[in-house]
């Protein structure tokens, strides 16, 4: 489990079967993990073609102009 450091955020990423796409960021983990549990427990009484969110830590924006 990646931990809370200072400067981290941590994104929601909702997993399809034709890729991912981050939905959500979020500077604590807890957070992010709350979230992703509430968009899973909502995606399976409403399926949309999502199939999990999960959580990863964010990834910087280096080298983009």
């Amino acid at each position: 489990m990646p931990s809370s450091a200072e400067g981290q955020n941590f994104e929601v990423v909702a997993v399809t079967l034709f890729g991912n796409m981050v939905v959500a960021r979020y500077p604590t983990l807890e957070q992010a993990e709350w979230r992703a549990g509430q968009l899973t427990d909502e995606a399976e009484r409403s399926p949309r073609g999502y199939l999990q969110y999960l959580v990863r830590p964010a990834e910087e924006a280096s080298g983009r102009p």
